[in-house]
């Protein structure tokens, strides 16, 4: 697949119109069209701002921005204490465009849903800094008893973190954050894929400083904040998106 059909793909698959994706990147919407349509070839740094947006950041390493996390988590929670970088600050002009935020840098009402989803496609949960999968087996109820006991701060997220906060559906993908990554794996007993290998899978997330803010308790069992737990599922695989769906109210359980 070329860049031009990639692009034209991606954004479909992200539900923007060729004007929402001008905005997005601050071109003309002629551009995107004759991109798309292979009449023009965009610059690499325009390519790789859109891919960012689109969520397929360009790049060996092509990790999540989690910048996009960052500013959709300060737009709904501007007290949460984390820094405006300019990346961050990139990301609050790219949405303020297409209509998620209003001139007070808030989300406009209706539209967090969105900014969630916008974000979550962008920091995918299949690509977050420093993650680590390990071979499937426990559920994410059995890792958080685990860390609890061993005294390893973590946070659940996911469609299991979805599950906590609203019953939905069943776990597909057990997705923790955790302040001690190689602590939390041996409390928990797992054992590390190897790179490169596909199929179910356990992954643990460092703790980057803005993901695990605002964790909160029930029943038991410590988890990211509402918004975190929806944006990560957003970004995640299969059912997942259905399940953010549900937890913000777009689709009946």
């Amino acid at each position: 697949m070329d860049l031009a059909e990639r692009i034209s793909t991606l954004r479909r698959v992200n539900g923007l119109s060729a004007r929402q994706l001008a905005a997005l990147v601050d071109v003309a919407p002629t551009t995107v069209t004759r991109i798309e349509a292979g009449q023009v070839s965009p610059s690499f740094d325009l390519a790789q701002e859109i891919m960012a947006v689109l969520g397929e950041p360009i790049g060996f390493i092509g990790t999540a921005d989690v910048s996009a996390i960052a500013a959709a988590r300060l737009v709904l929670e501007p007290k949460l204490g984390v820094a405006v970088t300019p990346g961050v600050e990139a990301w609050r002009q790219r949405w303020a465009r297409i209509g998620l935020i209003d001139v007070d840098g808030r989300a406009v009402g209706g539209k967090e849903a969105d900014l969630l989803f916008r974000a979550g496609r962008a920091a995918r949960l299949t690509r977050r800094p420093g993650a680590v999968d390990f071979k499937e087996g426990s559920t994410a109820y059995d890792i958080a008893e685990a860390l609890g006991a061993a005294g390893v701060e973590y946070a659940v997220t996911g469609d299991t973190g979805a599950n906590i906060y609203r019953s939905s559906a069943g776990e597909a993908w057990p997705v923790l954050y955790v302040k001690d990554l190689e602590r939390a794996a041996e409390a928990a007993g797992l054992e590390r894929k190897q790179p490169g290998s596909f199929g179910m899978r356990v992954t643990l997330i460092p703790f980057d400083g803005v993901s695990e803010l605002g964790r909160t308790t029930i029943d038991g069992i410590t988890v990211a904040a509402r918004d975190q737990v929806v944006l990560d599922a957003y970004g995640g695989v299969d059912r997942m998106a259905e399940q953010a769906d549900i937890l913000v109210g777009r689709r009946v359980a």
